[in-house]
């Protein structure tokens, strides 16, 4: 085998156990800390599952009434504003895909 092959065959196989990596569990999400955040990823599954901008704005502003209130941690409120985000922008899918991971994330 070549210098040039070898190392090919080495770059290879640490890219393939890096994306392994990432999909394996690099984007987890928190544990909620409270029965209204449960209830809120079910809010805003549905916002986003529906793709209803009128409520993923009584969402963002739910959001920000739990954060006042100290009802979700900052971990918490990180994900939900980078879920509705992505719903604000337009993208459906991705932000359902989130909040569904980050619903799943609950029973693990």
């Amino acid at each position: 085998m070549s210098r040039l092959t070898a190392r090919f065959t080495s770059t290879s196989c640490l890219a393939i156990a890096v994306l392994i990596v990432l999909a394996c569990g690099c984007s987890s999400y928190p544990q909620v800390t409270s029965a209204e955040s449960l209830k809120f990823i079910r809010q805003v599954y549905t916002a986003c599952n529906t793709k209803s901008p009128e409520r993923v704005a009584k969402c963002a502003a739910r959001l920000n009434e739990l954060t006042a209130e100290k009802l979700i941690s900052e971990s918490e409120e990180a994900t939900f504003r980078q879920i509705l985000e992505l719903a604000e922008s337009g993208d459906w899918e991705a932000s359902q895909q989130q909040a569904l991971e980050f619903a799943q994330r609950q029973v693990e």
